[in-house]
């Protein structure tokens, strides 16, 4: 199954062009003109990566991000920029961002970008359940060890 990837831009031209070439690397794509819609949708049901522009009309890409990892503090989110700048990027970082890309964006980086980011939320994933796994293990280590004295009890017996 491929990832669902969302592009949120208020430019039409931008949305295609992203959305085209994301669907040519074999994702699955859902676009939007705003972010308010975009929020709303991922309330109902995340997507596996979200790509949003910075400077929009009404919500800004950081705004964004900062909601999405409210919902969702393993979400992914990507922002992509025509007006690249130290500071969006260090802002974007802060508000939860993975990377920062800048417009125009070549299918090849797009691409690298996209597999790092979902096999950096996978061993997010795997790490997360390995702890609780060794959570479980330790809290019930105490069972195990009544159990093996007993059971050696019973067997000197």
């Amino acid at each position: 199954m491929s990832a669902m990837i969302w592009v949120i831009d208020d430019e039409e031209s931008v949305r295609d062009v992203v959305g085209a070439m994301l669907r040519e690397l074999g994702y699955e794509v859902r676009l939007f003109a705003d972010g308010e819609e975009a929020i709303k949708a991922y309330r109902e049901k995340p997507a596996d990566i979200v790509i949003t522009d910075v400077r929009m009309p009404g919500m800004s890409g950081l705004e964004v991000t900062r909601r999405i990892i409210e919902i969702d503090p393993d979400g992914v989110v990507m922002i992509l920029t025509g007006f690249p700048s130290i500071a969006d990027a260090v802002e974007a970082i802060k508000s939860g961002a993975v990377d920062f890309l800048s417009k125009p964006c070549r299918i090849e980086e797009m691409r690298v970008r996209i597999e790092r980011a979902l096999e950096s939320r996978e061993m997010q994933s795997r790490l997360h359940r390995t702890r609780l796994l060794a959570w479980i293990l330790i809290a019930t280590l105490p069972i195990w060890f009544i159990l093996g004295v007993l059971l050696a009890r019973l067997l000197q017996s």
